[in-house]
């Protein structure tokens, strides 16, 4: 158990005890007592490039945008460059060499293996084990729901309530169907969603797993679907003629407007206080905007070419956005280039409800619950922050970014990545060669991937993952 653990831990425990001691204490001091909440929504496939907190020109994110303002925003929160090993990656604490979830999988469309329970600790666990109440709502993707050995796997993972869209193989009812009418599974029973919009339903799932009477807190994670495409009219633009970048636009502003709908359920509730609010994304803009997933890559969306947002390695791809926000518990207007990944989460999370760590499990994660919380630190948080893709991997410090495959950038003054420096006269400057050493030796420090933890069994699995490879230049 970390120092800011037992620390946690211990003040809960003292305040415990003073309230025990003294019954005639006003509610303000039991509140005071009570572990925090946590409400972690991850957005899907979209950068910051659609975010005016982060520099954007585009006004689709009100209530995001207030967040940050108000709360805590990460400059430098890095993911995996798609869906499924980002998730992975921050459900286990553990880098994609380490689980061997560096390549997109979903297990549902593709078959093959999936995200074991024996095999890794979920982050519901961990949470769990604290004694918190968890509930997951959206998507979850690295299980197939209807496999028979897969089936009670929401349960085993951790969640004691989910509402979900589960996908399905090509020809099933859920395949695809995660919007309109939307195939949704509620603990274990399928819902009738006619003329219902499935992002309505998660949400309101969530509002009413929070409200319940409770005497423990609740971890509850918001895996959304928006805004994943195909691009598709919400309620509040149904009906309209408008091009897909505006189907988009509308997408994305409606899940702010949902966000927004959580915001406010917690102030009514009056759990808004002793409530910290994670808005994080999992990887870049999706590039395309046909209805069909699989004939959009070489589509257009603001402005990005397709390899600039998902399944990409460059910035856009892997930096993306990271708000906190808690009025009593979180900094307020507070703005930190400290690196963080996707790994750190479970160990956050963990140290903020004073549940400890999975023992004999590498977590590779570092809490920065002190950044969360506004407590001091010295030093610099992380020297350096990694992710990957398939073979290659990304290695960064607070400047530099070196690729396994040789490719070496100064972020300070090209954070597009137009000039590669390697091989250049720019690595005979001290500095310059110094970072380069520093990264190359921890690269070389790593062990090599894992086995994958499935086997593709399908040719269109195999035809995606070639395509995938193909699209990072990779053999």
């Amino acid at each position: 158990m970390s120092v800011l653990q037992r620390g946690l831990r211990s003040r809960f425990l003292l305040i415990a005890i003073v309230i025990l001691a003294q019954p005639s204490l006003t509610h303000a001091a039991e509140s005071e007592a009570q572990r925090p909440n946590i409400l972690f929504i991850l957005l899907d496939n979209v950068g910051k490039d659609w975010f005016r907190c982060y520099g954007s020109s585009e006004d689709q994110t009100p209530v995001i945008d207030g967040l940050a303002r108000t709360g805590l925003k990460f400059r430098h929160f890095y993911v995996t460059p798609v869906c499924s090993t980002t998730r992975v990656m921050l459900l286990t604490g553990r880098y994609p060499f380490r689980t061997g979830w560096h390549t997109h999988h979903d297990p549902a469309i593709y078959g093959g293996g999936y995200f074991d329970w024996n095999r890794e600790v979920c982050l519901a666990r961990v949470m769990k084990s604290a004694g918190y109440d968890t509930c997951i709502s959206g998507k979850w993707q690295i299980n197939d729901l209807f496999d028979p050995e897969q089936q009670d796997a929401i349960n085993r993972h951790g969640f004691d309530d989910y509402c979900l869209f589960p996908e399905g193989k090509k020809g099933h009812p859920a395949h695809k169907n995660r919007y309109w009418n939307a195939y949704v599974i509620r603990n274990g029973e399928k819902l009738d969603t006619n003329g219902q919009f499935g992002p309505d339903i998660f949400t309101n799932h969530l509002i009413e797993f929070m409200a319940r009477d409770r005497d423990r807190p609740f971890f509850a994670y918001y895996s959304t679907i928006l805004t994943h495409i195909p691009v598709v009219e919400t309620p509040h633009n149904k009906g309209q003629n408008l091009t897909p970048r505006e189907l988009f636009a509308g997408m994305l502003n409606y899940m702010d407007h949902l966000i927004g709908r959580l915001v406010k359920s917690l102030e009514e509730t009056g759990q808004r206080d002793n409530t910290i609010i994670f808005v994080a994304v999992d990887n870049g803009t999706d590039n395309g905007t046909d209805q069909n997933a699989f004939q959009s890559l070489g589509g257009r969306i603001n402005g990005l070419i397709s390899g600039e947002g998902i399944y990409s390695l460059s910035e856009r791809g892997i930096n993306v956005p990271l708000i906190v926000n808690c009025p009593k518990l979180v900094p307020n207007g507070f703005e930190t280039d400290d690196l963080i990944d996707a790994s750190d989460l479970l160990p956050t999370l963990a140290a903020l409800g004073g549940a400890p760590l999975p023992d004999g499990i590498t977590i590779d994660g570092r809490s920065f619950a002190p950044q969360v919380l506004g407590q001091p630190h010295n030093n610099v948080w992380r020297p350096w922050c990694l992710t990957q893709y398939y073979k290659t991997r990304v290695i960064r410090d607070q400047r530099f970014k070196l690729y396994s495959t040789g490719e070496f950038y100064d972020l300070s003054e090209d954070p597009l990545e137009l000039h590669n420096l390697a091989g250049t006269p720019r690595l005979t400057d001290a500095l310059t060669a110094g970072a380069h050493a520093s990264l190359q030796q921890v690269l070389d420090s790593l062990p090599e991937n894992a086995k994958l933890p499935w086997e593709f069994r399908s040719i269109s699995a195999r035809q995606i993952r070639a395509a995938e490879q193909a699209q990072q230049g990779q053999p």
